[in-house]
């Protein structure tokens, strides 16, 4: 008697205690502590600027710290580099160009990531075209006028780009081939820098975004002679396509674009609910206007819609990288 008594007692505690064990070992509501987005370019550019529009405003909504750390470099490798390796938990995010995830491919003999396997897509976020400027001391205001001037400097010429193998390598180079220039590629850790370059005479022509160039545009500082993709930015709207000037080769159809990113075998519902709460944050009319100042447009798409636009876009790059013979580094 007194044993089953005792017997009984045991299991109604085991019962009691059963609901914190569960308790104890279920995870916790995501997210319970701050969010780290690792910006793989230098700051002022216009990645550095959608992850701090970005994270400030998910910082709000999620009730937690969200914390940018610039990480450019190997364009974008280093930052993307240290995302993979990060635990799969959605505390480490990566704000990336496209470049860094298709282009660096091709580019690298060895890379410590591999972009098509090592993330969980969450959302492109914005897309803009890359101006092609110059230094304020070169004579050209037009494609035209740089074709001209660059026959008569032939070899003497350099242009700078975000990084090796970067879309605006890849158009420099094409540049090259039909003007027959001859420019010399200075590669930058990042389009800041290449800002930087233009402002001090550096080199002769940059590419950057339409949106950092801006306001350099608007103050006389550096010409902008082209716009890269298929219509004119809102951010320029002055500036003629290569298209329009007599360049119709794709490649100078392209855009870039900046994209969040999460380390593979992120759980899927933290995943979707990052990208819920960032595409919330893109759908804003007030970040639109944000983003449309700095001659950014946004995209917002899906984690599908982006790993289908991602593959695609990838078959295209990759195969004109083989065909100019860059060398990987």
């Amino acid at each position: 008697m007194i044993r089953r008594t005792i017997l009984r007692l045991l299991a109604l505690v085991g019962a009691a205690a059963l609901p914190f064990a569960v308790l104890a070992q279920a995870p916790a509501a995501f997210p319970n502590k701050p969010i780290r987005i690792v910006a793989s370019a230098a700051a002022g550019g216009a990645t550095d600027f959608v992850a701090r529009t970005v994270g400030e405003r998910l910082s709000k909504q999620l009730g937690q710290p969200v914390i940018v750390d610039n990480k450019a470099g190997a364009n974008g490798a280093l930052g993307a580099s240290e995302v993979a390796r990060a635990a799969p938990d959605g505390y480490t995010l990566l704000v990336t160009l496209g470049d860094t995830l298709i282009n660096n491919v091709a580019m690298y003999k060895t890379l410590s990531y591999d972009p098509f396997k090592d993330f969980s897509y969450i959302t492109q976020a914005v897309r803009s075209p890359a101006v092609i400027s110059a230094n304020a001391d070169l004579p050209v205001k037009t494609m035209a006028d740089f074709r001209r001037y660059a026959a008569e400097q032939r070899g003497k010429l350099t242009y700078g780009s975000w990084g090796p193998g970067g879309l605006g390598h890849l158009a420099g180079e094409q540049l090259n081939r039909i003007i027959g220039a001859e420019m010399v590629h200075v590669p930058q850790r990042g389009e800041a820098p290449v800002m930087a370059d233009l402002l001090s005479k550096t080199v002769s022509v940059g590419l950057t975004s339409a949106g950092l160039a801006k306001q350099h545009v608007l103050a006389g500082k550096v010409t902008a002679l082209a716009i890269m993709g298929k219509e004119r930015s809102p951010a320029l709207p002055q500036v003629p396509t290569m298209r329009e000037q007599g360049f119709d080769d794709p490649l100078f159809d392209a855009a870039v674009y900046i994209a969040f990113v999460a380390p593979a075998r992120t759980p899927e519902p933290v995943v979707k609910k990052l990208a819920d709460e960032i595409r919330k944050i893109l759908a804003d009319p007030e970040v639109g206007r944000l983003m449309n100042e700095r001659g950014l447009d946004i995209m917002n798409s899906t984690p599908r819609e982006f790993e289908a636009s991602h593959r695609a876009e990838a078959e295209v790059i990759l195969k004109r990288i083989k065909d100019f013979g860059l060398v990987a580094q």
